[in-house]
């Protein structure tokens, strides 16, 4: 039996190494299939690959997974310490398995030692039931794919048995009632949080997950609120309270670095810069995220300093394409992702105009009504836009919730393909902000890279 699982295994492996070369050939990424083909063959070959890692670091949580990889890839990872990486952000089985297919001999050896491997959130209790990981970051628990996770306390259990395994190092976000409710008298865990950020004062309709203790049940109390859930909150019955973060972030106005608190064992507290390459309070906490789990893993500051100035978002976080007009791409596929980029669409005082690009594939969600959870009607109350665009398989949808929120329909105006984005907008002298769902994101961004130049 031994003997035919690792025919099996090996079999897997040059399918799917076979598979790869013939779709780099013909120009395509392959970061799903020749995976999902080696694994169909035999699931043994996944964990007979992440087995011979020494170092493994899993990036997981609702958003900001893959920004958050990304992050931590470009400090970590040089041409004199390769790291593995699934820098596409597939992150099922399949997905996992194919970022390990380019670094594998013929005859099942691994090149490389170390990996940062982006998990979804149901994907990880299937894993670290065989094999546990070095470390675990979670940057947060927020209500997402209905159809996939359902609501969001069961994400919360899925993530909790995924990390309930002994030996394993948790890097959690203080400022999610939810995500820090993981590392609650747990060893092996270390806060990340926002100590100082502005105070939004706009009264906003955002829905707020994890508004309850998860130990009595008292609606939790903020302090500071500062985005979502996200806040420096307590239970009033004292049951539970926003741990004090091992890696604080301070944000101050007109500073566009992150500084970073860090809380050493030996009460000791270094605080240091780091420049930011992203755009957003959201991706603030992704970099946050990343700093925190390099510092962990014993990565000096002056290197975290100097390799996220050299970072390159991943496609769909806020690219900008330049042009005539210029056009920006964000990734959406929740409420809380929506009202984040929405909230960094707002800071830019100029005249603009909003593209939604809205799928209901498999790997989107088949359920959309996350889209009246949005807070459209805060955005529409500060930005300066007058022209909407809605395009995908569920065009219909998002003009309809539009309408709802108060724009007129004159404003809006319904495109039959994707490639009609960049005709529709190419009139325009105002900046073009892109908000899509996943399977409409690559083919987007194919177009806006065309247009531009």
């Amino acid at each position: 039996m031994r003997v035919i699982k690792k025919w099996k295994s090996r079999l897997a492996l040059w399918v799917g190494q076979i598979t790869l070369y013939v779709l780099r050939l013909i120009g395509r990424r392959g970061t799903s299939l020749p995976g999902f083909l080696a694994y169909r063959l035999s699931p043994d070959l996944l964990f007979n690959l992440l087995t011979q890692l020494d170092t493994c670091v899993f990036v997981t949580g609702t958003n900001g997974k893959t920004t958050t990889s990304a992050l931590l890839y470009s400090i970590l990872s040089d041409e004199k310490n390769l790291w593995l990486t699934n820098k596409d952000g597939a992150n099922l089985m399949q997905g996992l398995l194919a970022a390990f297919l380019p670094h594998v001999t013929a005859t099942g050896r691994l090149g490389l030692r170390k990996a940062i491997l982006e998990v979804d959130e149901a994907t990880l209790p299937r894993i670290t039931e065989r094999f546990h990981p070095t470390m675990v970051v979670v940057t947060n628990v927020v209500r997402d794919q209905l159809d996939r996770y359902g609501e969001v306390d069961q994400a919360l259990a899925m993530l909790r048995q995924g990390i309930s395994y002994p030996g394993i190092q948790l890097i959690t976000n203080a400022d999610d009632p939810l995500a820090a409710s993981l590392g609650i008298e747990r060893e092996l865990t270390s806060f990340y949080g926002m100590d100082e950020v502005l105070q939004d004062t706009q009264t906003r309709n955002e829905v707020r997950d994890g508004a309850f203790c998860l130990m009595c049940g008292q609606e939790i109390e903020y302090s500071h609120t500062i985005y979502g859930q996200f806040g420096h909150y307590h239970c009033p019955n004292g049951d539970f309270t926003r741990p004090t973060p091992d890696y604080g972030g301070i944000l101050r106005a007109n500073d566009a670095s992150l500084i970073v608190r860090w809380r050493k064992r030996n009460t000791e507290v270094e605080q240091f810069a780091v420049p930011s390459p992203v755009i957003g309070l959201y991706n603030y906490y992704n970099l946050l995220a990343a700093v925190a789990t390099a510092c962990t893993l014993g990565i000096s500051t002056r290197k975290i300093v100097e390799a996220v100035t050299v970072y390159e978002a991943p496609l769909g976080r806020m690219q900008v394409y330049a042009g005539t007009p210029e056009r920006i791409l964000a990734l959406i596929k929740n409420p809380a992702g929506a009202n984040s980029v929405l909230r960094t669409i707002e800071t830019d005082s100029r005249a603009k105009a909003v593209c939604f690009a809205i799928n209901d594939a498999d790997a989107d969600g088949r359920d959309v009504s996350w889209l009246w959870d949005i807070d459209l009607e805060s955005f529409l109350a500060t930005a300066v836009c007058d022209r909407y665009f809605c395009a995908g398989h569920r065009a219909l949808d998002m003009a309809l919730r539009l309408l709802y929120a108060g724009v007129q329909r004159k404003q809006i105006e319904i495109l039959d393909a994707l490639s009609d984005v960049v005709k529709a907008t190419e009139s325009l002298d105002v900046p073009v902000y892109v908000l899509s769902t996943y399977t409409a994101l690559y083919p987007l961004g194919t177009y806006l890279r065309e247009a531009s130049r």
